[in-house]
């Protein structure tokens, strides 16, 4: 015979037992959720483990007694390789961020010039995270050079260092003219053996024409910096080189902006293959927003006409959309490179726009009196400023 006290819990149980059954249920509905916004739709943190253990990767996991739950757990998982790759975008873009303060600049710049100033820490701080992904992704990223260029790991290597070390040049101005004269041609390398080629095999491939002119962009970027960086009595060179650098980045942005009028439902700024994810506030309206300041700011750099305030406008509008869509993506999607990639790429594409708007003049400087028309005989401004950030 059973005592008394096990008879009245067991009756108790047998009545809540429903009860008990839906909380169970609600409780595992909760963590399931969890689950799939923190892994981006990994089932359990089980899974994840093996995807570790397969690819040889070594996450970060905190512990505690608040992150023994499976759901807050997988959610601070980060591969190392991203991790890499986030902390030398975060070292360039501090470094740049101090520079600018202990130079100055941001105490002499006035209104839009102010966004203008980051333009070389938006350039360089993507750059030094693929600078990185050189050295973790090594094979993937020695896969890509031309069969007929030899010693593939080395490119690889050699690349990433460079990317690496011109990265924090730029951001402490320290040979920043070279770095950005290596750059520039290093991008129209690319653009010259393996985009254009890519693209040549399907000419129907508008993602190919797309990712051949957002390497275009960034010679241009880097161009322009080259030039804004000119030494004094160089101004015909100067003139030049912003000219080029102002064609680089003017055709790629009337091509985009023509692309996102046509494909809004694709993540703007630069209209890659992937489509904006539904959760992102706005979707579509980011697209049509940059189409529109593409399609008028773009005109304006390609006939010449107040080009400093519509390249800085054109910045402007990629910043928007990259802290609109493409912040938000990263943040989802961080255990992956992906989700950084994105990121880093759009803003790496608004640091070359707002490169060329430093290297182009001020309207003042436009309206030439005949005392500072271009000389025949030297092809020099007697009294031309050259830009500054």
């Amino acid at each position: 015979m059973r005592p008394a006290w096990r008879s009245l819990l067991s009756a108790c149980i047998t009545l809540n037992a429903p009860r008990i059954k839906s909380k169970f249920q609600e409780v595992e509905r909760i963590v399931s959720h969890l689950l799939k916004f923190a892994e981006g739709g990994a089932a359990s943190v089980g899974l994840m483990r093996l995807r570790r253990e397969a690819t040889g990767w070594k996450g970060i996991i905190m512990s505690g007694n608040l992150l023994r739950s499976s759901a807050v757990t997988a959610f601070f998982a980060i591969p190392s390789m991203v991790i890499w790759s986030y902390l030398a975008f975060g070292l360039a873009l501090a470094i740049g961020l101090v520079t600018i303060f202990l130079r100055g600049d941001w105490q002499k710049a006035r209104g839009l010039d102010k966004l203008i100033l980051f333009g070389p820490l938006f350039y360089a701080a993507p750059l030094a995270a693929f600078g990185t992904e050189h050295f973790t992704l090594t094979k993937a990223v020695a896969s890509i050079v031309p069969r007929w260029i030899p010693w593939h790991l080395f490119w690889a290597y050699f690349v990433g260092a460079c990317f690496i070390a011109a990265a924090f040049s730029l951001v402490t101005k320290i040979q920043a003219r070279l770095s950005a004269s290596l750059l520039a041609l290093t991008f129209f390398l690319f653009v010259v053996l393996m985009d254009a080629p890519g693209w040549a095999h399907n000419l129907r491939d508008r993602f190919a024409l797309a990712l051949t002119l957002r390497e275009l962009s960034f010679s241009g970027g880097a161009l322009a910096l080259a030039a804004s960086l000119a030494k004094p009595g160089r101004e015909r060179g100067q003139h030049v080189l912003a000219t080029i650098a102002r064609y680089f980045i003017a055709i790629p942005v009337l091509f985009y902006s023509f692309e996102q009028f046509m494909h809004a439902d694709h993540v703007p700024g630069v209209p890659l293959e992937r489509l904006t994810p539904p959760w992102i506030f706005g979707h579509s309206i980011w697209t049509y927003l940059a189409a529109v300041v593409y399609a008028v700011a773009g005109i304006l750099l390609l006939v010449g006409k107040k080009t400093r305030a519509a390249a800085t406008w054109i910045g402007l509008a990629v910043l928007i959309v990259e802290l609109a869509v493409y912040v938000p993506i990263a943040i989802v999607e961080r255990a992956s490179l992906e989700g950084l990639n994105y990121m880093a790429d759009t803003l790496m594409y608004c640091g070359a726009i707002l490169l060329l708007a430093g290297a182009m003049p001020h309207e003042a400087e436009v309206q030439e009196s005949p005392a500072n028309q271009w000389s025949p005989k030297t092809g020099a401004r007697p009294n031309q400023q050259a830009s500054s950030f």
